[in-house]
Order: C-alpha cells, then sequence, then structure tokens
C-alpha cells in the first residue's frame, strides 16, 4: 500500500536584516528619547531631589558607561558575538531599570542609576558596531539605518510631550519599562552573530591596551568627548530650566524633536557633501556649531530662537558624531572596531558627559546662562582638539611614521 507524503511547506524567510537592525534601532531609541528628555524631570518631580543631585544621579548612569561599555565591547571583540551580547544587555537593562520603582533615597537612585548604566548605555556602540558590519557585508549605509532610530527618538519625544501635558510625571517611569520590554523582545531577532570585524578569525586578547596606547586615538576621544559632553546642561536641565520660564511640556518635546529631524536631515539626506570631508573636518565643524548653538540656548529663552537654535544639533552631535564613526571605520582593525566604538562611547557620552554634567550642574542652581556658555566654551575647546588631531596627522604622514596606527585627519 503506497501512502503519498504531502511536501513540507517552505519555512517563510526571516525579516531581512536591514529590517531586524531598524527594528532594534526603533526600541531602544524609543527608550533614549524617554530617558534622555524626561526621566531628569521625573527625578525632580516624583523622587523631589535637587537639580544638583539630578546630576549626580545622572553621573552614576554615566560613570557606570564609561566602565562598563568599553568592557562589553571587548567582549564582542573577542568573542564575535554582539547579538549574544545585545540580548544580555537588553535584559539586564529592563531588569536594572526596574529598580527604580524601589529607590526612594538619593543612594538607592545612585546605585541602581550606575547598575542601568551598566547594561543600557553600552548598547549603541555595540549596535552601530553590528549596523557598520552588517552594512558592509550586505551593502547598505550606516547613515540610512541609523537615520531609523534619529526618527524613531523624534516620533517618541512628540509623543511622550504630548503626554505629559495632561498625564501625570509618574507615567514616565512605566513608560520607560514598556519600551526597554519591547527592546528585550526585538533583540532576539537581530541578525545571528557573525565574527565581529569582518571574517578573520584572529581575536585579539587586549584590544583596549592597543587602542589607547595610539596618542592619535586617544586624542580622538578627548576631542569628542568634549564636544558631546558639552550637551549635558541641554541633556540634564534643558526640560527644567524652560519650564521655569513657562514653556510646555508639549513645547520642551517638539524642540527636542526638531534637533533629532536636523539630525535625521543630515543622516539619511544629507549625502555627497558631508560623504566628501574629511573625519577631522566634521569634528571641527561639529564643536564649532555646538559653541554658537549653546551660546544661543544659554541667552535666550524665546521660542523661535531656541528653535533656530536646536537645528545646529545637526552640527554639534551628527557631525561630531560622523566624524568619529568614520575614523574609527577607516583606520582602526577590524577586529577592534567594537572595542574602539566602546571606547568611543565612554568617553563621548561617559566621561565628557560626567565631567560636564557635575561642572553644569553647580553652574546651573547658580546661573543657567552661565552654564549653557561654559559647554559652549568646552565644544570649542573640542574642535581646537579635532584640529590638532588633523595636525597631528599631517605630522605622522609627512614624516613616514606608517607604522604608528593613526587616525585619519
Amino acid at each position: 500500500m503506497s501512502t503519498s507524503l504531502a511536501p513540507n511547506p517552505p519555512r517563510p524567510l526571516p525579516p531581512s536584516p536591514w529590517l531586524r537592525l531598524a527594528a532594534y534601532y526603533v526600541a531602544a531609541f524609543a527608550v533614549l528619547a524617554i530617558y534622555m528628555s524626561f526621566f531628569p524631570l521625573w527625578l525632580r518631580r516624583d523622587r523631589a531631589i535637587a537639580a544638583h543631585e539630578v546630576a549626580w544621579v545622572w553621573s552614576a548612569q554615566t560613570v557606570a558607561r564609561a566602565l562598563a561599555g568599553p568592557l562589553w565591547s571587548q567582549r564582542v571583540d573577542r568573542t564575535g558575538r554582539p547579538r549574544q551580547t545585545l540580548i544580555w544587555l537588553s535584559l539586564g537593562s529592563l531588569a536594572a531599570f526596574a529598580g527604580f520603582a524601589f529607590a526612594t533615597s538619593l543612594p538607592a537612585l545612585l546605585a541602581v542609576a550606575f547598575l542601568f548604566g551598566c547594561f543600557y548605555p553600552p548598547i549603541h556602540a555595540i549596535h552601530d558596531a553590528l549596523v557598520m558590519q552588517c552594512g558592509r557585508r550586505h551593502g547598505f549605509r550606516f547613515r540610512r539605518l541609523r537615520g531609523t532610530g534619529s526618527m524613531a527618538f523624534l516620533v517618541t519625544v512628540l509623543l511622550v510631550g504630548w503626554w505629559l501635558d495632561s498625564a501625570p510625571v509618574a507615567s514616565v517611569y512605566w513608560l520607560m519599562l514598556a519600551t526597554l520590554l519591547v527592546t528585550a523582545a526585538v533583540s532576539f531577532a537581530l541578525p545571528a552573530d557573525e565574527v565581529a570585524g569582518g571574517e578573520s578569525a584572529v581575536r585579539p586578547r587586549a584590544p583596549l591596551g592597543a587602542l589607547l596606547g595610539s596618542g592619535s586615538f586617544v586624542l580622538l576621544l578627548a576631542a569628542s568627548g568634549l564636544i558631546q559632553g558639552s550637551h549635558a546642561v541641554y541633556y540634564n536641565y534643558s526640560a527644567i530650566h524652560w519650564q521655569n520660564h513657562g514653556l510646555k511640556e508639549s513645547t520642551t518635546g517638539m524642540l527636542w524633536a526638531e534637533g533629532v529631524l536636523a539630525e535625521i536631515v543630515l543622516f539619511v539626506w544629507a549625502r555627497g557633501g558631508v560623504d566628501r570631508l574629511r573625519p577631522t573636518t566634521l569634528m571641527i565643524a561639529g564643536g564649532l556649531l555646538g559653541a554658537v548653538r549653546w551660546l544661543l540656548v544659554g541667552w535666550t529663552v524665546s521660542v523661535p530662537l531656541l528653535f533656530a537654535a536646536n537645528w545646529l544639533h545637526a552640527g554639534s552631535f551628527g557631525l561630531t558624531f560622523l566624524g568619529a564613526l568614520r575614523a574609527i571605520d577607516n583606520r582602526v582593525l577590524p577586529n577592534q572596531r567594537a572595542t574602539a566604538q566602546g571606547l568611543h562611547g565612554a568617553a563621548a557620552m561617559g566621561l565628557g558627559v560626567v565631567f560636564a554634567a557635575l561642572l553644569g550642574g553647580y553652574l546651573f542652581e547658580r546661573s543657567p546662562a552661565r552654564a549653557f556658555f561654559t559647554m559652549a566654551a568646552l565644544a570649542f575647546g573640542g574642535a581646537g582638539l579635532a584640529f590638532w588631531l588633523r595636525r597631528r596627522g599631517n605630522r605622522l604622514a609627512a614624516s613616514d611614521q606608517s607604522s604608528a596606527p593613526a587616525i585619519p585627519e
């Protein structure tokens, strides 16, 4: 007796790597939008801590990032398993943030913020490294894919700002928890682990030491750290500052969203001009535009002028970010790129922000204008270091020190 077996139905193809990477960007940047724009307001109102204590809580998170971020990134370079690392970091972020529900004193808030900083912030550098790696392999542009995260940030800031016009600020905690849960779920759909840094199976034992031994790389970190760190007062206190001058939460959300829209325009649509510029040219321009931006924000609370100033976010953040990442991608060895991006994240959004946030918090309580003007000086100093990096690169090339791991000028 013969039996006919029905053919197995074909398995559906998984979504493309672009879509899976974009979905993670959307989820992770929704978290970032709420955390950066409205979490300081939650600390100030729901936990009733002073402005300088907000800076301490924020700094606990960024210190943790500076310490843990490079170690997580080095793990990716050593194991070649970015997806696995991002899953652990996403789950750890969710569990750590849940602890804020029980943190009612300043020491408890500091402890939970430090734990959260060990898990959530390193996500972005590792995911950026994975996106750049997959982009080289599958043929898509980093800037355009990164733009999906910026778009998610913009939409989230607008929606949450509108929500908080009538909802209690306590809901910020639950919105954060929900978006972290989505991020953890989406992490399981990331592209399967590929060898980090390309096809080479050679795993460096100590990429941290090798990178920190390069004077040009350290100078790159310092320049980016000062320029990106100059955003600390804006990140921590802009919502508080504008609210003190009568601006609604929805207006604050629109101001934040406008800055991110400028970033999206740069990442998605600004092609030829940006791509032809050297990495240090992008960073110098970013520092100078950042200085102009903070001078304007410190000088006025006029909404039209603030909207004009926030278009400069494309320069102060976007050009600096693209310049540093392009330098890393061009000249850092493939199996050290995740570590290099982790170090850059620790410097740009870690140590630089901690220094600027503590200094800015001290100044903000005395004079918000003075705090923003000091940030302008930091951005200008970062532009100067980027110019020094260019001159240093020229001297290295002129003396033919080809063995030195120089960053491109």
